[in-house]
């Protein structure tokens, strides 16, 4: 499963509690380029999902199409940026439609550039 991930895939990956060796499964879209994915060792990098809409901060951004990208409910675009190893990847979902992925990479200009 691992070798055939792609950018923009949403996944469900284990992030672990800071205190423990539990973790919970959480939805995330892989932002990482295709050449970052085919060529790195065994990490890719992600932009959390989540579906808490009431708490997102003013510039984190609904998926408009949430139930083609294979989420469960209305989610949301968060700011939180992450490198994860491959082998966290429980299972992939789907892929963010062309909105999505429009808004995605908006929020990602956002973030990195502040413009």
């Amino acid at each position: 499963m691992t070798n055939s991930l792609s950018s923009y895939d949403v996944v469900v990956v284990k992030f672990p509690f800071a205190s423990s060796l539990k973790y919970k499964a959480r939805p995330a879209v892989i932002i990482s380029s295709n050449f970052y994915n085919e060529n790195s060792r065994d990490t890719v990098i992600i932009l959390a999902i989540s579906s808490q809409i009431k708490s997102k901060l003013d510039f984190e951004i609904d998926i408009k199409e949430w139930q083609k990208s294979g989420l469960l409910k209305p989610s949301i675009l968060k700011s939180s940026i992450a490198t994860i190893e491959k082998k966290s990847i429980i299972t992939k979902l789907g892929k963010l439609s062309n909105i999505d992925i429009n808004n995605l990479n908006f929020l990602l200009e956002k973030i990195i550039l502040g413009e």
